[in-house]
């Protein structure tokens, strides 16, 4: 018997995540999970195998959640359907900015934004290389479509939303749950789609373009260039998913 399609969420970090899994777990249940997996090794660029291996000893799975799964796609004798969703990069920043000042949690980034005020977390951020929050984050995920030597990592981003079959955009959440509904349809025809929005930041403006202008405003104007100059590749990412929403 024909497994069904297996669904990845690869789970970027403030990008309506937790919104788009309550959906998948209401949707399938047990069928659904979260895993986390470790870090590629330094003599590999992906922890692809290692997502492989936990999928190959559950296939009971319909989907998988994850924030630290990479690509490319597990190796398996099943259909795949892998789940991105991209954001604005200052909005997602500014966003993971204000949960992690509040989330009951030890990490780099939550010590980070406790200590500090935004501009000093930002600041934080971009002087350490090791740290990719603020620098990228969303081309970093989609580059490892294809391995380092295949070009640089915004070529790269950008072939994989060429190849992806659904990329959602949080700015248009709706209509890109109404698109993987119904690419999921005729595989799950009971499938209901859920415009849910979980884990939102409370107090932030409604308009995108006010909350732009409220994180330039925190932001002295050459440190804002610096920024937006390192996030140039996540704009490039950005606009190319936005244009499909258009």
């Amino acid at each position: 018997m024909q497994q069904p399609m297996l669904i990845i969420h690869y789970h970027i970090f403030k990008n309506a995540g937790t919104s788009l899994d309550v959906m998948l777990r209401n949707n399938f249940g047990d069928r659904w999970a979260e895993a986390e997996f470790d870090e590629a090794k330094p003599s590999e660029y992906t922890n692809s195998a290692r997502v492989t291996e936990f999928l190959r000893e559950r296939p009971d799975l319909v989907t998988l959640s994850s924030h630290t799964a990479q690509l490319p796609l597990p190796q398996l004798k099943r259909e795949i359907l892998p789940v991105f969703f991209i954001r604005h990069p200052l909005d997602r920043l500014k966003s993971a900015y204000a949960f992690e000042r509040v989330q009951e949690a030890d990490t780099h980034g939550a010590l980070l934004a406790k200590d500090h005020d935004f501009a000093g977390y930002v600041r934080h951020l971009l002087g350490d290389p090791r740290f990719r929050q603020a620098r990228n984050f969303q081309t970093r995920r989609l580059a490892d479509f294809e391995p380092p030597e295949r070009g640089s990592e915004r070529e790269r981003a950008l072939r994989a939303l060429d190849s992806l079959p659904f990329v959602g955009l949080v700015e248009a959440y709706g209509r890109s749950i109404e698109r993987l509904a119904a690419q999921l349809a005729p595989h799950f025809p009971g499938f209901k789609p859920e415009a849910l929005h979980e884990n939102r930041t409370d107090g932030r403006e409604e308009d995108l373009e006010e909350r732009v202008a409220a994180i330039r405003n925190l932001l002295p104007d050459a440190f804002f260039e610096e920024l937006l100059q390192a996030n140039a590749d996540d704009f490039a990412v950005y606009e190319t998913v936005k244009a499909k929403y258009a």
